[in-house]
């Protein structure tokens, strides 16, 4: 019988040191953001679950990865990770994601979540041909939000036993890798994103980026506009990047890590090939910056 899979990302956890700030880093951004006690959750409008728990700590550091899985697959899972010796825990933060919790081999929390919902479908770009006595700068939204979260890569100090893990594991393999640097994982079947989930080869455990799906460029451009009046003005962007092909920009969350919006991502079937590659992070784009490719990518700036 073959092992349970799961079915993609459905969110993530931090730790960071202000919730006040971060429930306003991650408003402007474009998420929903409710306070719930000790805890506050942000999701894309539309979205039945968080896609993002932060809760209080004394230094940004990330705190836990949700996966979803399908509902009849629950139990599978649950005995899939007892014979290979992984103990189910309560959950870390009470009240919250329903659910099996438990620690992978690096101690990183990770939550499985029985999820029959669709994933909301791709936003279809403008069409702009045939644009002929319209004005399309009229038509722009002017506070575009994001539709779902993407994907995100975390950092980790076992790069290739930690891309085996979770394939053997949970079910989420290689799509492409840039070589020695980073692994980028897809999960599901049929026809799906090139990736959701990643590892950055680095020297300890850490949060790298998550990336947010918007409509097209122009909403990408938009919500970095509406972010930059708000004061946050660490970017890294526009571009278009290898490997995935989704058009990209990033900005710097208030604590040193990276958030995205992505749009127009390459998308793979059961047929797709791995690929193991020697090429820039970017096919066009902003100034080199070594932190994105060079020796400074490890630079992980989460407490060890």
């Amino acid at each position: 019988m073959p092992h349970p899979r799961v079915t993609g990302l459905a969110g993530f956890g931090l730790e960071v040191p202000d919730l006040d700030e971060a429930a306003r880093f991650y408003g402007t951004f474009g998420l929903a953001t409710e306070r719930r006690g000790p805890i506050l959750g942000a999701r894309c409008a539309g979205r039945g679950h968080d896609e993002i728990i932060l809760v209080a700590g004394v230094e940004k550091r990330l705190h836990h990865i949700s996966f979803a899985i399908r509902p009849e697959d629950e139990r599978a899972f649950a005995e899939r990770l007892s014979a290979a010796g992984v103990t189910v825990e309560a959950s870390p933060v009470a009240g919250e994601r329903a659910g099996i919790w438990f620690r992978d081999p690096w101690n990183t929390w990770v939550h499985l979540m029985a999820d029959a919902s669709p994933a909301p479908p791709a936003p279809t770009p403008r069409q702009t041909a045939g644009r002929i006595d319209r004005h399309l700068w009229r038509e722009l939204d002017r506070d575009p939000r994001p539709v779902k979260l993407g994907h995100m890569l975390v950092y980790t100090q076992d790069f290739a036993k930690a891309e085996a893990w979770y394939d053997d594991m949970l079910g989420v393999r290689a799509s492409d890798r840039a070589v020695g640097k980073v692994a980028f994982m897809a999960a599901g079947s049929g026809v799906i994103d090139h990736h959701c989930f990643g590892f950055i080869n680095s020297t300890h455990r850490g949060f790298q980026h998550a990336s947010f799906q918007m409509r097209d460029m122009d909403d990408i451009a938009m919500a970095v506009w509406r972010m930059r009046k708000a004061g946050y003005t660490g970017e890294f962007g526009p571009g278009r990047h290898a490997l995935a092909s989704n058009l990209f920009h990033y900005l710097r969350d208030p604590w040193g890590s990276w958030i995205e919006y992505y749009a127009d991502m390459d998308k793979i079937s059961d047929a797709w090939t791995t690929g193991d590659w020697n090429e820039l992070p970017y096919v066009w784009g902003p100034a080199w910056s070594p932190e994105f490719w060079g020796g400074d990518m490890n630079a992980n700036r989460e407490p060890r």
